[in-house]
């Protein structure tokens, strides 16, 4: 015969209470993060000394098989922030080659007879991280990673 909730005897009631609520909590999503560890990273991109206004910064793994790729955006004060998954999560620890693309686009209020491209605030090499020559290491925790590009 099946006993219903209210007839239960009062201790038992709440022990059937207590493994209920922590059934929830265990099987909840987004009460913890499962996987690989990740680390955060922020930095600042600077130009011959100026900040970059504006662009994006991506992290690729030094070994794509063990890794995915990080991206940022760049602020209008060179800060950046890395995200693998959702925003400000990091990147997952290791070693990293480093692209950073950044262009100023124009906007004109007519037709031009030939395309405008966009100016770029920093060399041409760094918008590929084969070329770009910049690394970095992803530990765990926080990480500042500055990049001052010449």
């Amino acid at each position: 015969m099946r006993q219903s909730f209210h007839s239960m005897k009062p201790g038992a009631r709440a022990s059937f209470l207590a493994l209920f609520a922590v059934a929830l909590i265990s099987a909840s999503p987004g009460c913890g993060r499962s996987g690989p560890e990740m680390g955060r990273v922020s930095g600042k991109v600077t130009y011959n000394g100026q900040p970059v206004p504006t662009g994006t910064i991506s992290f690729q793994p030094e070994d794509a098989t063990k890794g995915r790729t990080a991206t940022g955006a760049i602020s209008p004060d060179g800060s950046y922030t890395l995200q693998t998954e959702t925003p400000g999560d990091g990147a997952l620890l290791g070693e990293y080659r480093v692209g950073i693309s950044a262009t100023d686009e124009v906007v004109l209020d007519y037709i031009p007879t030939k395309p405008v491209p966009p100016k770029r605030l920093v060399p041409e090499k760094y918008e590929n991280p084969d070329t770009s020559g910049l690394k970095a290491t992803v530990k765990s925790g926080s990480n500042d990673i500055p990049f001052d590009l010449k």
